[in-house]
């Protein structure tokens, strides 16, 4: 199933895996194995996980009853080692709750739908490592929940909400953090502005992404710029929505691209930053590609090329960039 979704469905962005009963465990299973994989590409394009009544610890009860027929069933034993190794990738390797910065680990929005009637699995099981908020406890036995009789039923239009979440999750796909604030001249302007158009132009085009939020899109002058009064809200939330963090820094210069810099980083956004000369930035944002703190930094110099060498890069690796 990990190598369908590496290969076969690689066309898609965004996949949500949905899983009943051992299929939660069977999705939770594809997780872990792209994690031992090292293939933070594939990873990073589940977006979502809905388990519904899975039993993450294994079932005493599955386990006495069918395990005498079917080897399949023994991954189904309470605190196995099937269990037990998914468990501990999750807990070691991955954040389930979308609004957590947890620093070098993938985040895969997690949610768990449990039958208040459920003779399989136990509250423990379905929910362990889940938030009381992230778990949805419904009427039903271990197999209705899963038959929903209409559109209305509780259980329904909770895990399609939630996909929706999972789906919406991003508004932008990149962030473009380009100077405008501490240029000298209309020309300096200028050319930053049509580099950052040029670039996002790039973006949608050769990879694919289909939102891209530059501040200066629509301030056609310096002039314009400086009697915007920009909302620092409205940019923090853009950034806040954006997956991915690109920061373009050609020369030193004071500007408030250091200040998104730094809330991209807190936010745990992975980031690119594009620069003349690594020297050029604030010494622990030169040392942030090298830090545990910020292992979702990468800094990309391109001294004597030019800077139309970022075009070149982005064509030629895409979304591979932040990964």
């Amino acid at each position: 199933m990990a190598e369908i979704i590496r290969d076969d469905l690689s066309k898609y962005k965004s996949i949500i895996l949905v899983g009943h009963s051992m299929g939660g465990l069977l999705c939770k299973a594809v997780i872990t194995s792209l994690v031992s994989a090292g293939d933070k590409v594939t990873l990073s394009r589940i977006g979502g996980l809905v388990l519904m009544a899975s039993p993450q610890l294994g079932s005493t009860r599955v386990f006495s009853f069918l395990s005498p027929l079917s080897s399949d069933f023994q991954v189904l034993k309470a605190h196995g080692d099937f269990v037990t190794e998914i468990n501990e990738t999750f807990e070691n390797h991955l954040c389930q709750d979308e609004h957590i910065n947890a620093e070098g680990k993938t985040i895969i929005p997690t949610w768990a739908v449990r039958g208040a009637s459920d003779f399989w699995v136990d509250a423990l099981s379905s929910g362990i490592g889940l938030a009381s908020s992230r778990i949805k406890v419904v009427h039903g036995s271990h197999t209705e929940i899963v038959k929903p009789k209409s559109r209305d039923i509780g259980a329904y239009t909770w895990v399609r909400d939630r996909i929706n979440t999972c789906l919406n999750r991003f508004k932008y796909d990149v962030f473009i953090s380009s100077a405008m604030a501490g240029l000298k001249t209309e020309e300096d302007y200028q050319t930053y502005r049509t580099e950052a158009l040029n670039l996002e132009k790039i973006l949608k085009e050769k990879c694919g992404f289909t939102s891209v939020f530059y501040a200066g899109r629509d301030l056609e002058t310096m002039a314009e710029f400086q009697s915007q009064s920009l909302s620092m809200h409205d940019d923090f939330l853009a950034l806040k929505e954006s997956k991915y963090f690109l920061l373009i820094y050609p020369d030193r210069i004071v500007s408030s691209v250091l200040f998104e810099a730094g809330w991209a980083l807190a936010m745990g956004k992975s980031s690119v930053y594009y620069v003349h000369d690594r020297d050029d930035l604030p010494f622990l944002m030169a040392e942030a590609g090298n830090a545990n703190v910020a292992s979702k930094v990468r800094i990309y110099e391109y001294g004597k090329k030019g800077r139309r060498e970022i075009f070149h890069l982005i064509k030629e690796h895409g979304e591979k960039l932040w990964d």
